[in-house]
């Protein structure tokens, strides 16, 4: 069946709803959800916490310090977005930190989230090595209390993913890092924690 509406004519409509379906199909230019934090956070795929595939920017990077990771939330903030999922410390504490510097650094973090915006931050999972589960513990009882005074909601992910404060194998290779069934427990345990409105 033959259009009623002329060449030109039509080929001027369709270019200028081009860009309307365009950014329907594709959602916000600008992320959302922001995400923070060290190698484990850069290697699980967040984005499969929003159906729309630029809704979630990664900006963790392995190795990053909790001084580090303050800037990165400085940046994620800096973007416009304006929900966070944090993780961090790990490299701090494995790095032969003492806890009151850990304690220094964390806060730095939380002082650069703007008040009120809604964040989770995931504790520290424990490692393959047995003996670092109680600084892990300390450090991590020492965070939560203090994201507990902010409003800031917690995520422990050590009941799924360790076992006596050791991590059970199939959720790491090198004692350290997720195995992409930790990162879907991760996941999981995000979205059972948070609202939908954090993903919508």
């Amino acid at each position: 069946m033959r259009s009623n509406i002329a060449a030109p004519t039509r080929r001027l409509f369709l270019g200028a709803i081009a860009p309307v379906v365009t950014a329907v199909a594709l959602g916000p230019a600008v992320a959302s959800i922001a995400v923070v934090g060290d190698s484990l956070a850069a290697g699980c795929p967040f984005r499969a916490l929003s159906p729309r595939p630029f809704d979630v920017m990664n900006l963790a990077k392995g190795g990053a310090r909790l001084a580090h990771i303050a800037g990165q939330l400085e940046r994620a903030q800096r973007s416009g977005a304006r929900r966070f999922i944090i993780d961090g410390g790990l490299n701090d504490l494995l790095g032969g930190a003492p806890i009151r510097d850990i304690e220094r650094d964390f806060r730095g973090v939380l002082e650069v989230l703007n008040p009120g915006a809604p964040a989770i931050f995931t504790l520290m999972p424990y490692i393959a090595q047995s003996e670092a589960a109680p600084r892990i513990d300390a450090a991590n009882a020492m965070m939560a209390e203090l994201c507990r005074e902010r409003g800031i909601e917690v995520l422990d992910l050590n009941p799924h993913v360790s076992l006596n404060g050791v991590r059970r194998a199939e959720m790491s290779d090198d004692g350290l890092h997720f195995t992409p069934r930790a990162n879907a427990v991760w996941i999981a345990a995000l979205r059972e924690k948070l609202s939908d409105q954090l993903f919508v």
